[in-house]
């Protein structure tokens, strides 16, 4: 079952760029994936957690997979994997376009995918499951 379409909203990017001093303009396509930085993983986690908007949450998962698929390391992917499956677990709900969209990308040749997007599946697949939505 495909979820609901979700995107990121010009508010949450427009709010998200001033708390966390990010670049801002119109013109960027992608903005959650051109900002994110695998650097400031734990950054974005930890504003994550002091957010209550679903909207800035969303995009914030978005950057904050971005950094974990930058990671340069597996171990390191999978240290912030650990520390991010509890967040979208429990958040399942905000998250589940998102965890729909990216659980596939290894199919399309993303490198640093092939680690992440199985995780994802797995993660899809019981929360999936667990909600009866399959």
């Amino acid at each position: 079952m495909k979820p609901t379409f979700r995107c990121a909203t010009r508010k949450a990017i427009d709010e998200l760029a001033v708390e966390l001093n990010l670049p801002n303009d119109p013109t960027m396509q992608d903005w959650s994936y051109e900002v994110s930085n695998p650097n400031d993983i734990d950054k974005y986690i930890s504003h994550y957690n002091l957010t209550t908007n679903d909207d800035n949450k969303f995009v914030l998962m978005e950057m904050i997979l971005q950094a974990i698929v930058y990671q340069s390391e597996e171990q390191q992917l999978l240290i912030c994997w650990e520390k991010v499956k509890p967040i979208l677990t429990d958040d399942f709900k905000i998250h589940e376009y998102t965890v729909h969209y990216w659980k596939d990308l290894a199919h399309n040749n993303f490198e640093n995918c092939k680690t992440l997007s199985p995780l994802l599946r797995q993660l899809w697949k019981t929360k999936t499951s667990d909600d009866g939505i399959i």
